[in-house]
């Protein structure tokens, strides 16, 4: 937690439904997604404002638990109206 974002881990194997519904969000707004409903070999990171009405999302980013090819992220979201607003480089 910094200020007012804070960043929150997420097991998709733990947290399932929540992960999925968070998989679909994404979908709506990046055409290459293709994978929402095996979210157990992920874990997501969640980003958040904080305010006085609570927590809201700006963006998440996914990565496989274990990747046999290194790679380290799976798929990254800003969602569109937290845009230039320096969430993309801080993810």
């Amino acid at each position: 937690r910094n200020d007012k974002v804070s960043v929150f881990e997420v097991d998709g194997s733990r947290s399932k439904q929540w992960c999925q519904n968070l998989c679909y969000l994404a979908k709506m707004f990046l055409d290459h997604k293709t994978l929402w409903y095996d979210t157990d070999s992920f874990f997501f990171y969640v980003i958040c404002e904080c305010d006085e009405q609570g927590y809201h999302v700006v963006g998440y980013f996914s990565k496989e638990k274990e990747s046999e090819e290194d790679y380290n992220l799976a798929c990254i979201l800003t969602l569109p109206q937290h845009q230039r607003k320096g969430y993309g480089k801080f993810i």
